[in-house]
């Protein structure tokens, strides 16, 4: 009865449900993988849970490193299914990544220039990324030692008013520690006694490697005003 009560609410309210899932789980791990591995695929299901025929009508993702693939305008009538393929491209990755995919659909009867309300079905995937050698160097060129590398070590802050203050940080690749990545924050305050104008001021940042203190160089770049 209260059911009943609820359905006929949202009828009167203009309110309908969600009548396309995913089958099975939504979200699978492909656990660690390396980028050299290349392009990782999973297939999902989606059914027609419903009780009228729905039309899939366009996809997105949650970054360009993925794609989805369905076919497109495909109507799905109550009971039918689909396959949904979402792709991830690890090039340039590395660490933990968490990627979803979106199928929008509407209903099949509805006229186009009626604008039907458009209703969305999920699906993702995560996992850990290796990343290759050549593209650590790509991110950390400035080698300190030969097991230590940062992003940069110069930076530029722009115009900066007296008293001002930026914290901005440097990230550090520990190559003898399973590529262990370090992040240091380094704040910048303009002094009274600086000079007007661009200025190069010489910062040092502090890590260690193999539990000796080791420092580095960093030029910040900025217009004092």
């Amino acid at each position: 009865m209260l059911a009943n009560l609820l359905s006929i609410c949202l009828l009167l309210a203009g309110v309908t449900t969600d009548s396309v899932a995913v089958v099975g789980a939504s979200e699978v791990s492909i656990g660690t993988i390396k980028e050299e591995q290349g392009k990782q695929e999973r297939s999902f299901w989606i059914r027609n849970v419903g009780d009228d025929a729905v039309r899939l009508v366009q996809g997105y993702t949650s970054c360009g490193c993925t794609t989805i693939a369905f076919e497109r305008d495909a109507v799905l009538q109550p009971g039918d299914s689909s396959q949904v393929t979402l792709s991830f491209n690890p090039a340039g990755k590395g660490g933990e990544f968490y990627e979803s995919g979106t199928v929008v659909y509407t209903s099949a009867t509805a006229k186009a220039e009626e604008k039907p309300k458009r209703h969305f079905v999920q699906m993702a995937m995560e996992g850990n990324c290796i990343t290759s050698a050549e593209t650590l160097m790509k991110q950390f060129p400035i080698a300190v030692t030969k097991d230590t590398r940062v992003s940069r070590n110069r930076f530029d802050l722009g115009y900066m008013n007296r008293g001002a203050e930026k914290t901005l940080n440097v990230v550090v690749l520990h190559c003898d520690e399973n590529n262990r990545q370090e992040l240091l924050p380094l704040t910048f305050k303009v002094d009274e006694k600086m000079g007007n104008g661009l200025q190069h001021i010489t910062k040092t940042i502090e890590t260690k490697e193999k539990g000796k203190k080791l420092k580095s160089p960093i030029t910040l770049d900025v217009v004092i005003r």
